[in-house]
């Protein structure tokens, strides 16, 4: 895949434009809530203990910058995908209390995906008095975080990050590389088409209900 190729497909996923700090400081949210998306296992550096993956390091990371400025407490939502790991959000809420000396308000460690992020954290949000959140996950997932967290009430602001296309107006001009295909790139529309495939078949589970 191009360079080419990849932001187009980027930018007909990644439709909710990033916060602006006008719209941060005047959201009305109650909590930032964090969605985590992976694991590492067997880490020979940590004697064979499991780490968050990549994705999941930078949304935490997302997480904690939003809490800095704005003093929002955050709620973290992620179990073991296959059962046989550490749950993300215990990884991510050991994350912040040795990185950051930050305790999350609570932890949702049973969600498998990201349906079960919602519906999971929807008692967990209402149990702790926070009636809306920002919603941090990554550009590309965020159309169907949002659309599994209003199906199971949950009044979000979606926060998302690390945009995989660039607005109009902040694009550079195209060279010629942009033309020639690259792992990476393969890697971006890959990336793209599942998450298309999900947001499809989550659409068809919520229309279904």
């Amino acid at each position: 895949s191009t360079a080419v190729v990849a932001e187009w497909l980027a930018a007909q996923l990644e439709t909710v434009p990033a916060l602006t700090p006008t719209q941060l400081q005047t959201s009305r949210a109650d909590a930032i809530w964090v969605l985590m998306a992976g694991v590492e296992r067997h880490n020979p550096e940590l004697n064979g203990a499991d780490r968050l993956a990549a994705m999941s390091l930078e949304r935490i990371d997302f997480a904690l910058a939003l809490h800095r400025k704005t003093g929002l407490p955050i709620v973290v939502s992620g179990g073991s995908v296959r059962g046989d790991t550490e749950p993300l959000a215990e990884l991510a809420s050991a994350w912040l209390q040795d990185r950051a000396g930050v305790r999350p308000l609570a932890v949702d460690n049973t969600s498998r995906d990201t349906w079960e992020n919602a519906h999971n954290s929807a008692a967990i949000l209402t149990d702790q008095g926070v009636h809306r959140v920002l919603l941090v996950t990554h550009a590309f997932h965020m159309p169907r975080a949002v659309l599994s967290a209003r199906a199971a009430g949950i009044d979000v602001v979606p926060a998302p990050f690390a945009f995989m296309h660039a607005p109009t107006e902040l694009r550079p001009p195209l060279r010629a590389p942009d033309w020639l295909p690259t792992y990476a790139n393969l890697e971006k529309s890959y990336l793209v088409l599942h998450e298309m495939a999900g947001l499809v078949w989550y659409g068809l589970i919520h229309s279904a209900g």
